[in-house]
């Protein structure tokens, strides 16, 4: 797919390649009208902008889209067709198919500023700031409805892959069409192409010339088997690393006698799935042997059933299913027998789809694999997560559904979290193939990862807005537990883990300095009474420009928590999410009520308070059953920070068993009450 190579590789080299002196901006005083798609493809123009160049007024159809995550793009050609008339327009994590864009196919559109670059020796044009989340392209929608530019028509020789087929390169990003027959002699299935779906063909009269054929793009198109004869294939002309190819659309940009196949499955619901095909199918009479719509073409591997089936456009059905399993479970549809519209081949060998069963909370996605916790070394992960993660970008898990309010935006991460805002209950979602606004409940359907350490909702293709929800309350939380950075494989400890995601306060906390060099995007902050700070992050430039508290500030900083860089860190999603307090000394804010417990957990542990006037205070040690088993304060104390010890010994001077505990104090009309784990003697 477009870019998944990396997320910022290509954002990098175009912010790189921005500083050069030599980029040029398009109109100039030389070149005074808007620029032609021909004018950037075509090298011998008068005006040829090349990378990284600056373009205004690019104008053309859209004649397809890459909506697949987690790079997009929207294909435009001149009207009037042509060479030189059509070019890729990546659009980063924006994808133009929805709102506010909601672009289509057939959409005249002008591209109203943008930079030339080149990706794998194909030209596109791109935002400028090479900002993958916040890309900086301006677009106009002029019409809709438009007839589509006239399909070049070519045969295997003009169209052939190789990398130096200039003829080719005139057609790069245009339509094009390979009227047949044509045979099927290699697929990636039988190795040797790279990537997935994708295959060759050649001209019976002409076997010298191959044809690339890429199904993965743009779509999920399975190949063919190596001799099936193709009566004809059309769609986009692209050129990669390994030389040119054309790009299906769908399943319906190639012809041939063959059965459909099985792209997608997902839960929509706890009881109803989606089965995608790779092109139009039979769908009625319900009654017919190869219809869509007969449920004896369907089976699932749990050995439930399949209770009814409704059309969902003509490339897919929705299952209504009772299978018994739990949230979590894994299960896998087949399907066979089905046969395509246009064709009318019916599937003759079974095909199956596995998918992570229900709809998952971001607290079953963040919950904790307990076989990973059991290992060694033990890790802390998503049990639907694929392999690697800790300090890489991970493999992706199994297609799963999940739903959650989106409660805030960084770029191209949100986070979308669970209505209680519970341990656990927040996930990262990556580049959505919508805009999704604050306050509103999706069901998003994707893959998850680690990314560096951090669960993520990854590969995304659906974002269903299901309706307003409410965000829930930042959870009022202290700076120790938020950044304690463990593997709890007892998962007994408040611990950065539980708060991954989610959406916390941290209350009157004090701006330090934990380096010599203040950092310059963020700061970093500490509750008054504890040894712990953590990193308050401008995470992906969303508090621009910066302007952190200054030293000895009291804030009150709300935020997401994310980790990055080998540490968890809280995100504020504006400005309005940091809180000047005042300033450490003045006005008694320097004593704001604070409650902390160090180190947790402990064989003794240090118990500290601040108190901001003088209060009558009561601290003592309780059991998980609520019994006090020890008074370490019952009295007034003046203003100011205050500490005490437990060494796990009760109220006879007895030692306690190791376990599981809570500190809890009363001042000025609050309780605080902290779990702790001691540790035994």
């Amino acid at each position: 797919m477009h870019k998944l190579f990396t997320r910022f590789m290509a954002a990098a080299a175009l912010i790189c390649a921005a500083g050069v002196a030599s980029a040029v901006q398009y109109p100039n005083a030389t070149c005074t009208d808007s620029v032609t798609i021909r004018a950037i493809q075509d090298a011998l123009q008068t005006c040829h902008p090349v990378a990284p160049d600056t373009v205004r007024g690019v104008g053309g159809i859209i004649i397809g889209f890459d909506p697949i995550s987690t790079g997009f793009d929207a294909y435009i050609q001149m009207s009037g067709g042509g060479i030189f008339s059509g070019i890729d327009f990546f659009t980063h994590s924006v994808n133009t198919k929805v709102a506010p864009y909601n672009l289509a196919v057939g959409d005249s559109i002008v591209v109203e500023f943008a930079a030339v670059a080149e990706f794998q020796n194909a030209t596109e044009v791109l935002a400028a700031n090479g900002s993958f989340g916040s890309p900086n392209f301006i677009v106009r929608k002029v019409s809709s409805g438009n007839p589509l530019p006239a399909f070049f028509v070519g045969t295997t020789n003009q169209l052939r892959e190789t990398p130096t087929n200039t003829f080719a390169e005139q057609y790069e990003h245009c339509l094009v069409r390979i009227n047949g027959p044509l045979t099927v002699v290699r697929t990636s299935l039988t190795g040797g192409l790279g990537g997935i779906n994708a295959f060759l063909m050649v001209s019976p009269s002409n076997t010298a010339d191959s044809v690339f054929v890429d199904g993965n793009k743009l779509t999920t198109f399975a190949p063919p088997a190596v001799g099936t004869t193709i009566t004809s294939v059309q769609g986009i002309m692209n050129q990669a690393t390994r030389g040119y190819r054309i790009m299906l659309r769908d399943g319906n940009d190639i012809v041939s006698f063959t059965p459909p196949n099985v792209s997608d499955a997902y839960p929509l619901t706890d009881n109803t799935i989606r089965v995608k095909f790779d092109r139009n199918v039979k769908q009625t009479p319900a009654s017919a042997p190869d219809a869509a719509l007969n449920l004896s073409n369907y089976s699932l591997a749990s050995f439930g059933s399949v209770n009814s089936a409704v059309v969902d456009g003509l490339d897919a059905v929705i299952l209504n299913i009772t299978n018994g399993l739990a949230h979590g479970d894994l299960e896998t549809v087949t399907v066979n027998g089905v046969a395509g519209l246009a064709s009318g081949a019916p599937m003759t060998t079974p095909q199956s789809r596995t998918f992570v069963n229900g709809v998952l909370t971001a607290e079953e996605v963040q919950r904790a694999n307990p076989d990973s916790l059991a290992g060694l070394p033990c890790l802390d992960r998503s049990r639907f997560a694929g392999g690697g993660g800790q300090i890489s970008q991970g493999n992706l898990g199994t297609r799963a559904t999940m739903a959650g309010i989106m409660s805030g935006r960084f770029g191209s991460v949100y986070y979308v979290v669970d209505p209680g805002n519970g341990t656990r209950s927040g996930v990262a979602a990556f580049a959505p193939p919508a805009v999704l606004t604050q306050g509103r409940n999706y069901r998003l359907v994707g893959q998850i990862q680690e990314f560096f350490g951090e669960t993520e909702f990854s590969n995304i293709i659906v974002a269903d807005d299901l309706g307003a929800a409410a965000i829930p309350a930042a959870k009022n939380s202290l700076v120790g537990d938020v950044a304690r950075d463990t593997c709890d494989f007892t998962n007994v400890l408040s611990d950065g883990e539980d708060f991954e995601g989610r959406l916390v306060m941290l209350q009157n906390v004090k701006v330090v300095q934990r380096f010599a060099t203040l950092p310059t995007n963020g700061f970093h902050v500490a509750d008054q009474s504890y040894p712990d700070t953590i990193f308050v992050e401008n995470f992906n430039a969303v508090l621009t420009p910066l302007v952190a508290p200054n030293l000895g500030d009291i804030v009150t900083v709300t935020g997401h928590v994310h980790y990055s860089g080998g540490s968890f860190r809280v995100t504020p999603r504006n400005y309005g999410d940091i809180v000047h307090v005042g300033t450490a000394g003045v006005g008694g804010n320097a004593g704001a009520l604070s409650f902390s417990v160090f180190p947790n957990p402990a064989r003794t542990a240090r118990l500290a308070f601040n108190l901001p006037t003088a209060q009558d205070v009561e601290i003592g040690i309780y059991d998980v059953a609520g019994r006090q088993i020890v008074s370490l304060v019952n009295g007034r104390l003046a203003a100011g920070a205050h500490s005490r010890e437990w060494s796990g010994v009760d109220a006879a001077g007895r030692n306690v068993g190791a376990g599981v505990y809570f500190a809890r104090m009363k001042a000025g009309g609050e309780t605080r009450a902290i779990r702790t784990v001691y540790l035994g003697r």
